[in-house]
């Protein structure tokens, strides 16, 4: 009967009935302790329920909560994350080769900071792909579900204008990046409408070490400075850190700080940093989303979908004006 099972298992699924749930063949099932071999399966169905998370970013606590919520999500679907780190410095031809070797269904990827040109090679193959927390600037069909970061750089503006703050500085990391680039065109904006120019400095990357190296040289540089907009939250502990330790800034009274992504950290009392959030649960559900209708009906991609973003107000802002 087993044996027997297993054949049935891998018929193609145009000549199998399916058995009635209070049929033998269940029934018998149930008694052995019978699983079906997925990936047996997939050779009849040519689909493996396989889908690929990527990111590079696994040093920010916010992308470890953002794989998190993916890799539920995707399970809650019965479908199979597989989960690749791509570290800084990683060979990007190899990570599409890595990716090749398994008949995945589908790639989502979970960072602003990857590479286009790996994006565009995995398009490339005709497999199903979405940016997640990005904006893909390419020419190539690609979906995108992102925070509307343009608008977060307005309301960064606006929120210390409206405090008083009249000498800004932008810390962010290189403008290849979509969420760096539109953050700083929002904050640009609405600064240069009240004839006020920010200075800006851009780390490698989005890291807590560079921000507080990066924070030193910027306010010795420019000591005039009354507050920072940093385009990520370990950014923004970074410039904290550094502003109450190593130059002696009063923070929010000398120096008003605003981060971005609402990661734990920064509603800890010995921090207590003002941020933006977005609802991540509403950009992971659109991204599968996406990707499923991708692979079930291989509708052309190319769509975006931007989620909105609010202030988180803490103790790293005040009102200068009382």
């Amino acid at each position: 009967m087993f044996r027997r099972l297993r054949c049935l298992e891998h018929l193609h699924p145009a000549r199998r009935c399916p058995p009635r749930p209070d049929g033998p063949f269940l029934k018998a099932a149930k008694e052995v302790g019978f699983q079906p071999n997925v990936l047996a399966r997939s050779l009849a169905t040519g689909r493996s329920d396989i889908i690929a998370l990527v990111t590079n970013a696994f040093g920010n606590p916010f992308i470890n909560s953002v794989v998190d919520i993916f890799t539920d999500e995707l399970q809650e679907r019965r479908l199979v994350p597989l989960v690749l780190n791509l570290k800084e410095g990683f060979d990007w031809d190899k990570a599409v080769n890595l990716i090749l070797q398994y008949q995945i269904d589908g790639v989502i990827i979970a960072s602003s900071t990857v590479s286009e040109q790996f994006l565009e090679k995995i398009s490339d193959q005709n497999t199903p792909i979405i940016q997640a927390f990005g904006r893909y600037l390419g020419s190539k069909d690609i979906d995108s579900v992102f925070v509307d970061n343009e608008k977060g750089g307005q309301l960064a503006a606006r929120e210390l204008l409206a405090r008083g703050y009249r000498k800004p500085g932008f810390i962010g990391v290189p403008l290849t990046v979509s969420t760096t680039r539109d953050r700083l065109t929002g904050f640009r904006e609405v600064l240069s409408q009240n004839g006020i120019t920010p200075q800006v400095v851009h780390c490698d990357q989005y890291s807590y070490r560079e921000s507080y190296r990066e924070t030193q040289t910027l306010f010795r540089q420019h000591p005039e400075l009354d507050c920072l907009f940093c385009a990520d939250d370990l950014l923004g502990l970074g410039a904290l850190d550094a502003l109450k330790f190593e130059l002696g800034r009063n923070v929010p009274n000398d120096v008003g700080v605003i981060g971005f992504n609402d990661i734990q950290a920064t509603s800890w009392p010995s921090h207590s940093l003002a941020t933006f959030r977005s609802d991540t649960d509403q950009i992971v559900v659109n991204a599968i989303n996406m990707l499923t209708d991708r692979i079930t009906n291989g509708s052309k991609g190319g769509e975006r979908r931007i989620i909105n973003c609010h202030f988180v107000e803490r103790g790293s802002v005040c009102n200068r004006l009382e």
